[in-house]
């Protein structure tokens, strides 16, 4: 975990050190594996969170940043439902209020890279005066 925190920028990472389950797979498989999954990443991140101490931010962005082992890459942004789960974690914690446009105008899904398993979410402020 890293935080980086001056006057002009808050951001905060968190990564969870499994490979994120994809839309594909979970079109594949049955609702109660998606609820399972949903529920251990919800959370994962919920407690990332917590132990990071990163307070209650207005409006964020997020990047996302998958990792994978091996195998062809994923498609850029297939982790969507991994990440929706983790952001329902931020809630959860208390880091947003919520994951509405009001709060998290911005999602940016950077492209897999190989190297290892994990799911890595990049948490910058905006501040009130930025254009969204």
């Amino acid at each position: 975990m890293r935080i980086y925190q001056d006057e002009q920028l808050k951001e905060f990472v968190l990564e969870y050190p499994k490979r994120p389950w994809t839309t594909n797979s979970e079109r594949a498989g049955n609702r109660w594996k998606r609820a399972e999954l949903t529920k251990e990443w919800r959370q994962a991140f919920m407690l990332l969170a917590k132990q990071a101490k990163i307070p209650r931010l207005g409006k964020v962005f997020i990047r996302v940043e998958p990792f994978q082992l091996k195998g062809k890459l994923q498609d850029t942004a297939s982790c969507n439902p991994a990440v929706k789960a983790a952001i329902d974690g931020l809630v959860d914690a208390g880091v947003i209020k919520d994951d509405t446009p009001e709060f998290l105008p911005k999602i940016l899904f950077c492209a897999p890279e190989k190297g290892r398993e994990a799911l890595r979410l990049v948490i910058i402020e905006i501040r009130d005066d930025e254009n969204d």
